[in-house]
């Protein structure tokens, strides 16, 4: 804003003076006196006015670069204490503002001011929409603050009742200190306290006044094609795009419950669990809420209605809605676009077709299979492309370490592959990859690839030959189809189809939900769609939950201490899971051993036994006669040590 001026008064009483910034600072301000100046600013046509009228009454298009909220509640000042406290931790967690940010004064008197710099000007309306929401429930909050002519108390000033300064407090003092200290530190000016404070970026949908969120949703409603969305017109495996378009909010108030329904029907008819069809019809009602600029469904009527009473009932049939049996649902399609005469799934297949169909299965399968390089692993474990897998182990088990096994042996036989590494980023992986190379330790390699650029070289190299058919994917936060998409522009950039793809790790992937849980079901199931859809097999990296097993060191056998969704362990053709028996900080030279466990498996019989493990090279081997001897004596003189620690604590 060109010549922002700002409203000082040396009293309530005195006059309006506009003044700049820079003649505010360089005023000689009485601090003995309850100096104020403007929250928001006034421009040289202001100025004209005022030294007319000698007043800013009646002055509305001013603006401002901050956001002040004033806690007063003269009966219990430990009250606007706690509301500054919790505004500040929403300003914290919520918007992601650093508390060093936030500028908080104890106002002289009753309260506080909280105060946070924008990086942009923001007008009274949206000054009031935005302090009004961050502050909503808080009683000590004064309404009154986004008044276009409000003045507030100048810091370090003289409160002329209470004979209190207003001071500024870092917002954590607020918190440690109680109401009596901070009133004591108010007996004087604070002025060697000067924090500086950043701007701070908020949501511009915050700022958003109801006049321009009714704008909004008739710029919306003008612009209601669901055929426009890309999301519609690519929808996942086994959803018509008129139920995704459904599924992304694309109804009217008046048929949110058929809507639902149809969204319900078709999720479970897909495989997808009770709590994850809840997830998908409360995102669609949500969508739809935000773009029509009405209230959410209500979530008890969804969940006992939609989903408890009706799909997910005892007396549920089965069966899809389509716009052949479904008379709204049709007139839906009619409205939106959608062709009603496409052809639905067939309701079965042939035995001949299913006949033809595991031939071709058949006579193709072991080009479709990847190796491991572990023989007796690859005995057991079949990892097939058109699957998802799993790999499942506690953090630090070797989880990536043997996804790097497997693509070096992958990319040896020819097979093209990609790591999708979501959790480590370029200088964690390469510094494995280098590992595996020389056997030495992080600091060793990085000390390498600091001094010796020959030898680097070399390794450099050799981790080119040993990857050459390996691509490397760093983005983390990706969705399925994001996931599909880079596949796909891959095979056309190399003029191969990529066989094997590795994802570390599940949770790193994004989705609809804001449920943990919900999430990571959902993309479970895309996951297994676009192995399918790609001819791809699959290898995801899987956490475990919390307390999985007694000890870190402990047997993984089974699935179900996979973390997240049920959903997860349905979707994978298979799950192995790692661990090493010898992982222990006190005793690294018995780190030696590595365990492995088929706990799921669609391709024949479970399955366990014990390797060798080389740490520094990141090595599985198997084990001889001496080596099992060896390992299970190690077992058992674990057992009784933890035997005996435990017989301690019991006594």
């Amino acid at each position: 804003m060109s010549n922002a001026l700002i409203n000082f008064k040396e009293s309530l009483s005195s006059k309006p003076q506009l003044v700049s910034e820079e003649q505010l600072k360089a005023m000689n301000i009485n601090r003995n006196k309850d100096s104020y100046s403007s929250i928001f600013k006034y421009n040289d046509s202001h100025k004209d006015i005022v030294e007319k009228t000698g007043s800013v009454s009646g002055i509305k298009d001013v603006t401002t670069d901050l956001l002040v909220w004033d806690f007063d509640n003269k009966d219990d000042f430990n009250a606007a204490r706690g509301d500054t406290l919790t505004l500040a931790t929403r300003l914290v967690q919520n918007y992601n503002i650093d508390p060093d940010d936030i500028e908080c004064y104890m106002s002289g008197f009753k309260g506080f001011h909280v105060v946070v710099k924008l990086d942009k000007q923001i007008t009274p309306d949206e000054f009031k929409t935005a302090t009004v929401e961050i502050a909503r429930g808080l009683k000590s909050f004064d309404f009154s603050v986004s008044d276009p002519a409000r003045i507030i108390r100048m810091p370090n000033t003289k409160h002329p009742k209470s004979g209190l300064y207003k001071i500024p407090l870092h917002i954590a003092e607020i918190d440690e200190m109680n109401c009596d200290q901070i009133k004591d530190v108010a007996k004087q000016p604070r002025l060697d306290f000067k924090p500086t404070f950043k701007a701070v970026k908020l949501p511009t949908s915050l700022f958003e006044t109801p006049k321009q969120k009714k704008e909004k949703i008739m710029e919306v409603k003008a612009k209601l094609d669901p055929k426009n969305d890309p999301k519609v017109n690519n929808p996942p495996r086994g959803w018509k795009p008129y139920k995704w378009a459904l599924a992304q909010g694309y109804f009217d108030n008046g048929e949110r419950h058929n809507a639902l329904m149809v969204i319900a029907a078709t999720c479970r008819g897909l495989g997808y669990d009770k709590e994850t069809t809840y997830y998908m019809c409360k995102s669609a009602f949500k969508k739809q809420a935000e773009r029509m600029g009405q209230e959410e469904f209500s979530k008890e009527e969804l969940w006992k209605n939609i989903i408890e009473q009706s799909v997910f009932s005892d007396r549920w049939e089965g069966g899809q809605y389509s716009p052949t049996n479904n008379p709204w649902l049709k007139d839906y399609c009619q409205r939106n676009g959608f062709s009603t005469d496409e052809k639905e799934d067939q309701p079965f297949i042939s035995l001949d077709s299913l006949n033809t169909q595991f031939i071709n299965y058949a006579t193709n399968f072991e080009k479709n299979i990847v190796r491991t390089g572990i023989g007796e692993l690859d005995e057991q474990w079949t990892l097939s492309t058109s699957t998802l897998n799993g790999l499942l182990g506690q953090p630090g088990s070797f989880k990536t370490g043997m996804s790097l096994e497997i693509l070096a042996n992958s990319s040896k036989n020819n097979i093209k592959s990609m790591m999708f590494s979501m959790d480590m980023g370029v200088p964690l992986v390469y510094a494995k990859l280098a590992q595996k190379m020389t056997g030495q330790p992080f600091k060793d390699v990085l000390k390498m690839f600091k001094d010796d650029q020959k030898r680097s070289g070399e390794v450099f190299e050799r981790i080119k030959h040993n990857y050459a058919n390996v691509g490397f994917n760093f983005k983390s936060g990706l969705t399925a189809p994001d996931l599909k998409n880079i596949i796909e522009e891959r095979n056309q950039l190399i003029g191969e189809p990529t066989k094997l793809i590795i994802i570390d790790y599940l949770e790193c992937m994004a989705g609809p939900y804001s449920d943990p849980t919900a999430n990571a079901g959902f993309i479970a199931n895309q996951l297994k769609d676009v192995a399918n859809e790609t001819g791809t097999c699959i290898l995801l990296l899987l956490q475990t939950q919390k307390h999985s097993t007694p000890d870190i060191s402990d047997p993984l056998l089974s699935m179900k201490q996979i973390k997240g969704a049920s959903i997860i362990e349905q979707a994978c053709s298979t799950v192995l899971t790692l661990w090493r028996e010898g992982y222990s900080p006190k005793t690294t030279e018995n780190d030696k051993y590595i365990s492995f466990a088929l706990v799921k498996n669609r391709f024949g019989g479970l399955w366990s036994s014990d390797f060798m493990w080389d740490p520094l090279f990141g090595k599985v081997n198997s084990m001889t006669e001496e080596n099992r001897e060896e390992f299970e004596e190690f077992k058992k003189e674990k057992a009784a040590k933890r035997s005996a620690v435990e017989g301690k604590t019991w006594e």
